[in-house]
């Protein structure tokens, strides 16, 4: 229910929503945001809510002159707007348990303020009976729909790594007195050292326990090169942008706004808080000439001061376009740098080389997990769960080991990858992992990509797709989402919505893996584009998977190729010799829809393939 301000809610209440919500991280690093959110809250609460329009937000909030023209200067719509998702966002993951909720209508800047009644998802419910077991339990799940009506909250989970003793550890279960913990330590250790840096040392670390090897990045504030004194201010609003769009990124602690502007440089930051570990210094500058922008970074080794990458970024410059220029390369800069398979995930891995697995961090083991997501093969899986499985026995509250963890032991029954005796329905383990991971970080996405590959794997594909957007909420620009969201749809029939965001991932991110590109050769093939179909698959890539073979096998099958066709039906019985009878219990536990089934069939078929005749393809004559 949606109370009026002068209701029941006392005013102590909502100021404490309104901190809670400016000290997240949604907001945290923009001092505008937190700015316009105070402003429209405070004068609610002081009886002044006709007062809140666009032109004295232009003037109150963003330092406009009496001449603000809402029509020209559309400032105040497009910064209620990002504010409107931010909050969306927050009260989806970080705020998920929060019980009154700041609402800003569209329409309107007036804020509503509602009380919720927080109940626990049903998806990641605490398991009340010890002894149900989780086969048992399956079936209650409900759909999607409501299981992702809210965040996850904390679930447990039976599993345990090889040689792990049970987990005593309550306080996982609730990451915000976990949180609160943390954050007091902190306060304890800096008042110790004799300064108040906690103030103003804010790391993108959510409630979940993350393992000290994973890299630190410092922004050091971008400076202005034009001669234009004006410009600092957008200096300053690209710096906080760039550490906005960074730290969505899971895989990398980033220093937040407030440590940037305050120290500058990061010898200022070791000689007032020598501890602080920096691996990472990402540096840059604006310049503007005749009515372009020009940003240039650079991304340096904190350690020997060698630059890793830089790039510069040049585009037309208005008073109108600038909010939207500014989140645009910020969004670039992260991209590049900080996403799977970029600039940062490129450097740590080369640290690894030649390392056996025993003598990798936790960290270290999840970072080859990802590499190993892009060219799978079985021994780099064996070598890959072996340091998982060390890593969560060392660190028992990283989250995105477990999930990590999760994805390798899907790849047991997914492709059948060193299969172990241990577990006789590998995709229920990894069910319960990721659920672990989900609750150690329900405001992380890899979890919930690993949440995603199980329920797909367990024939649950509208779970596995609420799984996956889910992740999308929490970080809509990493490419692994979105291409594993596009697999999803795609393989359902949903081409309108798979194949555009598995593109939208190899343009955002080139080093893509390239296997993705296995379903942009499905849609043309079952589409009759045989050319574009073989065009894409053979960029695919990866030579020890069965299903390179099988779409390429299909594809010649249909254009009547018949060297190729032998040979692509050679090598999927060599990797998989009865994949022939198996066919149809192949793509259908995979969730391929019934129509695409058939005609992957009649493309086998005609390249040479004995398929089972008498194994009809569910619902193929309806």
């Amino acid at each position: 229910m949606i109370h009026d301000t002068n209701d029941a809610i006392p005013h102590q209440l909502i100021h404490d929503a309104l901190e809670r919500v400016i000290s997240s991280r949604e907001i945290v690093n923009s001092d505008r945001k937190k700015r316009f959110l105070q402003f429209i809250v405070k004068e609610t609460l002081a009886g002044n809510a006709d007062r809140i329009k666009a032109y004295t937000i232009a003037i109150d909030v963003f330092n406009r002159d009496s001449s603000f023209d809402p029509i020209s200067d559309p400032v105040v719509r497009i910064e209620a707007g990002r504010l409107r998702r931010c909050l969306e966002h927050y009260y989806l993951a970080e705020g998920a348990a929060d019980r009154l909720q700041i609402i800003i209508p569209k329409g309107s800047y007036v804020p509503q303020f509602v009380m919720r009644e927080v109940a626990a998802p049903t998806l990641l419910r605490a398991l009340d009976d010890d002894k149900q077991s989780t086969s048992e339990r399956l079936p209650e799940i409900v759909p999607a729909e409501a299981e992702f009506s809210q965040a996850p909250v904390a679930a447990t989970s039976s599993y345990q790594p090889p040689g792990t003793a049970p987990s005593r550890v309550p306080l996982l279960k609730r990451p915000r007195l976990l949180a609160g913990l943390c954050s007091l330590l902190a306060i304890l250790t800096i008042a110790l050292a004799g300064t108040t840096l906690f103030q103003r040392y804010q790391v993108s670390v959510s409630s979940r326990a993350v393992p000290s090897q994973v890299p630190t990045l410092m922004v050091l504030p971008f400076e202005n090169d034009s001669s234009d004194p004006a410009q600092n201010m957008f200096a300053k609003g690209v710096t906080e942008e760039v550490i906005g769009a960074l730290i969505l990124f899971k895989n990398i602690l980033v220093l937040g706004a407030d440590t940037s502007f305050q120290f500058r440089t990061e010898a200022a930051l070791r000689d007032a808080v020598p501890n602080v570990p920096i691996d990472y210094v990402l540096k840059g500058s604006i310049d503007r000439t005749e009515g372009q922008i020009q940003v240039n970074a650079a991304l340096l080794r904190a350690a020997d001061h060698q630059y890793l990458w830089s790039g510069s970024f040049r585009k037309d410059f208005t008073s109108k376009s600038m909010l939207d220029l500014r989140r645009d390369i910020a969004t670039q800069v992260a991209l590049i740098l900080v996403q799977p398979h970029g600039v940062i995930d490129k450097a740590e891995l080369q640290n690894t080389v030649g390392r056996p697995s025993e003598s990798l961090t936790s960290y270290e083991c999840v970072l080859r997990t990802r590499e190993y997501w892009r060219q799978p093969n079985a021994e780099m899986h064996k070598q890959v769960r072996t340091c998982l499985e060390r890593a969560v026995r060392i660190d028992p509250d990283y989250a995105d080991a477990w999930a990590a963890l999760a994805f390798i032991y899907t790849d047991e029954a997914r492709i059948d990858f060193n299969p172990s005796a241990e577990r006789p329905d590998p995709t229920l383990t990894a069910l319960e992992i990721a659920r672990r991971a989900v609750a150690l970080a329900p405001d992380s996405p890899l979890p919930l990509q690993a949440l995603g590959i199980a329920h797909w794997l367990r024939r649950e594909p509208a779970l596995s797709i609420a799984a996956y957007e889910q992740a999308r909420v929490l970080n809509p620009h990493d490419s692994d989402i979105l291409a594993d969201l596009g697999r999803a749809y795609s393989l359902t029939g949903d081409w309108d919505k798979g194949i555009p965001l598995i593109r939208e991932a190899f343009d955002r991110n080139p080093a893509q893996p390239t296997w993705y590109r296995l379903f942009i050769a499905l849609y043309h093939y079952v589409n009759g584009q045989y050319a574009e179909a073989l065009a894409q698959a053979q960029k695919i890539g990866t030579p020890n998977l069965v299903y390179t073979h099988v779409v390429l096998a299909m594809i010649y099958g249909q254009t009547g190729d018949r060297d190729n066709a032998d040979y692509e039906v050679d090598e999927i019985l060599r990797l998989y010799p009865n994949f022939g009878d198996k066919a149809v219990f192949e793509f259908e536990r995979r969730n391929i829809d019934p129509a695409i089934i058939s005609r992957m069939l009649d493309g086998l078929r005609k390249a040479g393939l004995d398929m089972d005749p008498d194994r009809e393809v569910a619902n193929e004559k309806d």
